[in-house]
């Protein structure tokens, strides 16, 4: 992979091979790298030369860094990290204290897209939950959830009924995991396709979410898009001027 009697810098030689996995979608964004020992150990170089390739990916836009997390596949556009606890929309539904109920469209056991399965960390041979369901207030569909879960960490999610029981309940309570963090991304967008789930209009505007959960160890445990109908919900948050030692890291510079 690398050629050690080139006058190229090895560090700039494992930039060039990052830079292709990313470019050719390979590696798609918010991919997690691994972690700079292993990637040292397949390179078959030192750690510090790994970092100084992982760097200089960082100041070119490439690669994002949160301190603690890993790096990252940055994304398209530029994100807005949200330093916000990680919590579900059944959480977010029953903090307004309307009643609510789920409905659980399709349930089955897919291979998935090789993004999906990239992002997940996924063997060829693993298989994934597939889970899409809806949620109705007042007989109105106001969020549609889609997600992906790797059945060999949870296999007990075939058993689960998801009308009653959250997701993320199941793989903390019925699969013994606990979920650390998770990256989410926002973006507005009109329904269309998904306006017959939200019984919308295809130019209705609605909120959509990109979301990956990890483990505390670091493991990615589930991917979800989520379409949520602005002029039913509005989703607010709380934000502090203050940052407690500035946990992001982007594009070379320490903070946001």
């Amino acid at each position: 992979m690398l050629d050690r009697d080139s006058p190229t810098p090895l560090y700039r030689q494992i930039e060039e091979v990052i830079r292709d996995l990313i470019n050719s979608g390979h590696w798609p964004r918010h991919y997690k790298l691994k972690a700079e020992d292993e990637l040292a150990l397949e390179f078959g170089v030192s750690r510090g030369t790994v970092r100084q390739a992982l760097q200089s990916l960082v100041e070119e836009g490439l690669l994002t860094q949160i301190q603690g997390k890993g790096t990252f596949v940055a994304a398209s556009t530029r994100d807005l990290p949200l330093a916000q606890r990680l919590v579900t929309m059944h959480e977010v539904l029953a903090a307004t204290g309307e009643e609510f109920t789920t409905e659980v469209l399709n349930r089955e056991v897919v291979q998935g897209d090789e993004n999906i399965r990239t992002l997940l960390s996924l063997p060829s041979e693993g298989k994934l939950l597939y889970l899409r369901r809806r949620l109705v207030v007042e007989k109105e569909p106001i969020v549609v959830m889609e997600n992906h879960v790797p059945l060999a960490l949870c296999p007990k999610l075939t058993e689960i009924d998801f009308s009653r029981v959250p997701l993320f309940e199941a793989i903390e309570k019925d699969c013994g995991l606990e979920i650390g963090w998770g990256q989410r991304n926002f973006a507005a967008m009109v329904a269309g396709e998904k306006a017959g789930l939200l019984d919308a209009d295809p130019n209705e505007p609605v909120l959509y979410l990109e979301q990956i959960s990890y483990l505390t160890d670091g493991v990615p445990i589930e991917y979800s898009e989520v379409w949520v109908r602005g002029q039913k919900l509005r989703l607010t948050t709380i934000l502090s001027r203050r940052v407690p030692d500035r946990p992001y890291r982007q594009n070379g510079e320490r903070g946001v």
